[in-house]
């Protein structure tokens, strides 16, 4: 199903991650254990989206308050170069945050032991799985990969049958203890494996990192409250795209009007551009001006909207939503490009986050973490909230921004806006669905070039969870 409606949600981007989660639900779990097992589930049969190389954030609504946490990951300490050379050179590869985020959640929120919830994932690594479509697609498309890639999925096909048992193994330990992954004989072996393929990073980096704990951003559009995560999270930009958008007053016009769509791209550019001259690491610069006072927005309006000065990428991620009747979890984790890095290790990939550095205040530091382009949305008002996340890269403020307004604005309901035609501005041009019948590029009818949505709904007492046409994933709900 695409929507589900229930008092306990499952929605994911793959349908074998989702049936897990439901399951967990199902035998008495809690949301953040059905989110664990989803986020390993997905870091198998998704590995060209997210996995133990990779990172992710967190954002929950829980009966003590909203929750939120960074497991973005730093570079080396002994990092000395000035430029991330390219997209999958060694230097990208940062220490990975996602199975911190598996221990965080588990001390604090799980009700079951990290074994039982991390089982499924394990014997589908183990014991092997079939391909699917998007995955197939996916290696298709890999270009100038590294051989340690090439061993592992080097002409594989949708449909092919395959085992992943070394990662089955790492998987097996890290349920015993998550921070063998990062102080133990497993983070010796990966950092050692790292090495060998030109990685600089050493026992420390590993042993060293812990993710923390965040304050999400607060802000309003209308009669809604928004929250986003901080930065190095580009979530800040979502809120402030949305944010001139309702001092224009966009709704004014139909949604597919020229109009409209002129107005959101000169919106748009200006947030992508305050957004790299500003978003970065906290711990090395926090800028004194507040990018949501609607003064200082007010002179931005002004001005002309100057297109970003970078190329803006898709790219992949994956996102998903859980509820449980009592907490709603909005979980999002990422390897940046197409399985990342490339470079392999127990075989499971490793991130290049790291070409997420520029210049300026974003520039590469020892120990800094760049500006990331994971976030989740979280709106509410009344007796009904909304969380929105997404696959889409550089994109996903624009996408956020969409999704939301189709369901403020326009009295769409979530599954209609999740699936309503969408408008992207690529830097230097427009590009939008067919269905928009918009001048500008056109695309696919439904396309994950626009993005891959999940979103979840709660409205007085039950949830509605949606999985986007645009992709595999499918929703489910426990009665």
């Amino acid at each position: 199903m695409k929507v589900s409606i229930g008092k306990k949600v499952v929605a994911s981007q793959n349908q074998l991650a989702t049936y897990v989660g439901a399951k967990i639900l199902e035998t008495g779990g809690n949301a953040f254990d059905a989110a664990v097992g989803v986020s390993a589930v997905l870091s198998v049969v998704l590995p060209y989206t997210s996995g133990l190389g990779g990172d992710g954030f967190l954002l929950a609504n829980t009966p003590e308050g909203l929750i939120a946490y960074n497991a973005s990951g730093w570079t080396s300490k002994n990092l000395k170069i000035q430029k991330i050379p390219s997209p999958r050179h060694p230097s990208t590869v940062l220490v990975p945050g996602l199975v911190d985020m598996w221990d965080y959640i588990e001390r604090k929120f799980m009700s079951l032991d990290l074994q039982t919830v991390l089982q499924p994932a394990v014997k589908l690594a183990t014991n092997g799985f079939y391909i699917g479509k998007e995955l197939g697609r996916a290696i298709s498309r890999a270009i100038d990969m590294p051989e340690s890639w090439s061993k592992l999925y080097k002409g594989r096909m949708a449909g092919d049958f395959i085992k992943l048992r070394e990662l089955g193994e790492a998987l097996k330990v890290i349920s015993r203890n998550p921070r063998e992954f990062y102080e133990g004989k497993l983070m010796e072996e990966i950092v050692l494996g790292l090495n060998k393929q030109g990685v600089e990073m050493e026992f420390s980096d590993f042993a060293n990192f812990r993710g923390e704990e965040v304050k999400p951003i607060k802000s309003t559009y209308r009669d809604f409250t928004l929250y986003e995560l901080p930065p190095n999270s580009q979530g800040i930009t979502t809120l402030e795209i949305l944010k001139l958008s309702e001092m224009v007053e966009t709704w004014k016009h139909k949604f597919d009007d020229i109009e409209r769509v002129k107005e959101m791209v000169k919106i748009f550019a200006i947030g992508y551009n305050d957004r790299d001259r500003y978003v970065t690491d906290p711990r090395f610069y926090s800028p004194e001006i507040n990018l949501l006072d609607e003064n200082v927005l007010r002179v931005k309006l002004r001005e002309m909207g100057i297109l970003p000065n970078r190329i803006l990428r898709t790219e992949d991620t994956t996102f998903f939503v859980v509820a449980d009747g009592e907490n709603e979890v909005g979980f999002i984790q990422s390897l940046f490009f197409h399985f990342g890095s490339g470079i392999t290790v127990k075989q499971f990939p490793f991130n290049n986050r790291g070409f997420g550095f520029t210049e300026g205040n974003n520039k590469p530091e020892p120990r800094k973490r760049p500006l990331h382009t994971l976030s989740i949305l979280y709106a509410e008002k009344d007796d009904e909230s909304l969380f929105i996340g997404c696959a889409g890269g550089d994109l996903r403020p624009q996408i956020h921004a969409e999704v939301f307004q189709y369901y403020a604005d326009y009295n769409m309901e979530i599954d209609e806006a999740v699936n309503a035609p969408r408008f992207i501005l690529l830097s230097d041009k427009i590009v939008a669905e067919k269905r928009l019948n918009l001048p500008f590029q056109q695309l696919d009818y439904f396309t994950p070039e626009v993005g891959v949505v999940q979103a979840l709904k709660r409205k007085s007492d039950r949830y509605y969870a949606v999985a986007d046409l645009r992709s595999e994933g499918v929703s489910l709900s426990v009665q």
